[in-house]
């Protein structure tokens, strides 16, 4: 029993700590908040921004750019698809992006040359990290309309690695001003990334920024914006728990092994009870607090171990990640003191269970035939 909850607390610390490491770096990239139009752009009228960050719960209202493209360096003969994200240089600070940068300087317009990209760490590996050198960004239209119009140009600032593949695989900063141009002309935006204030959940930022919304526009969670990421994580966290609560399962059976031998070797001993006028609850709550105690101290001694194991894993380097992840020295973990308690929950309520059928027994047993032993 100990065993199964020491596990249980072991494997959801660590897939805790890499739903927190996964969440921190998707919002470092899409933000915790965004509000969008489902129907087409955001408005670029700067009051908008302004009546945002005038809400107490937001830090601050950036303003951004996507649209897909590919992406070519003419030195280097070589393009790769992309999406290209037009930001701020507040918006880019604000997320944290900037301690991301592995090398180079953040995305930024240049009074005498090209503006300044930030490619993705992979991405910017298929083009030998050649900083300062021409980039070509051709989005979907440019490939229809004569004279390339629409196609934005640029040159390799610096590279960024958020920890997540998918997105330093094809991520591509740019100035939103260039973004703008190459794919929204009329000035509007995709549109804005809300940072909140600290002191404020989620949930009362998403509140009170909807307060403020037309009916138009949206307030979209990380979570929303990517419902396949975050549902695989919810998938992952339940068959986890699922697959190693059966080690407790089968701790079960012991429980129910040993408390039957305990009622076939007190058979007389409950004959006496019950011939000197004991109730069958009475004895029925006798065998299962003894179901209890188990589980008590099993999932006691259980979450104990368990504490001592996420911190030596998450501490002391025991369990090195393979060089191939980048994201990560060692395991992310992440105590979540609701895991914990509902494994030893689940421990508790296992062993009450298993304890239902030698006391249901023991109850029913006939005093008679138990002093004749």
């Amino acid at each position: 029993m100990a065993l199964g909850v020491a596990a249980l607390v072991v494997v959801m610390g660590v897939l805790s700590g890499l739903e927190e490491f996964i969440g921190t770096s998707v919002q470092a990239v899409d933000a915790p908040l965004a509000v969008v139009n489902p129907g087409g752009e955001v408005s670029s009228d700067s009051s908008f921004a302004e009546a945002l960050e005038a809400l107490p719960q937001v830090r601050g209202a950036y303003p951004y750019i996507d649209g897909e493209a590919v992406v070519r360096m003419p030195s280097r003969n070589s393009e790769a698809g992309c999406l290209v994200r037009g930001i701020t240089p507040g918006s880019f600070t604000a997320s944290g992006l900037d301690t991301m940068l592995i090398w180079g300087d953040p995305p930024s317009l240049s009074e005498e040359g090209l503006p300044g990209a930030v490619l993705g760490v992979y991405l910017s590996e298929d083009f030998m990290h050649s900083a300062g050198d021409t980039l070509l960004f051709f989005p979907p239209e440019a490939f229809f309309t004569g004279g390339r119009a629409g196609a934005g140009r640029a040159v390799l600032a610096g590279a960024i690695e958020t920890g997540l593949p998918a997105n330093d695989r094809r991520i591509a900063y740019l100035p939103i001003e260039t973004a703008s141009r190459m794919f929204m002309p009329g000035e509007g935006y995709t549109g804005y990334f809300i940072i909140p204030s600290s002191g404020y959940s989620l949930e009362e930022v998403t509140s009170a920024v909807a307060g403020v919304l037309p009916d138009s526009l949206e307030a979209l969670t990380w979570q929303q914006r990517n419902p396949a990421l975050y549902a695989s994580l919810e998938l992952e966290r339940m068959g986890s728990f699922a697959a190693i609560l059966l080690i407790t399962l089968v701790a079960s059976f012991n429980i129910t092994g040993t408390i039957s031998r305990t009622v076939v070797e007190r058979r007389r001993d409950v004959a006496v009870l019950k011939s000197m006028g004991a109730e069958r609850k009475l004895i029925l709550k006798v065998f299962l607090w003894e179901g209890m105690l188990v589980g008590l101290t099993g999932a006691a001694a259980g979450i104990a171990l368990g504490l001592a194991g996420c911190w030596a894993i998450g501490s002391t380097g025991l369990i090195q990640i393979p060089d191939v992840y980048s994201f990560h020295d060692s395991f992310p973990m992440k105590v979540s003191p609701p895991a914990v308690l509902a494994a030893g929950g689940a421990a508790v309520l296992i062993s009450l269970l298993a304890a239902v059928i030698p006391a249901a027994r023991a109850a029913s047993l006939d005093p008679v035939e138990g002093l004749r032993q």
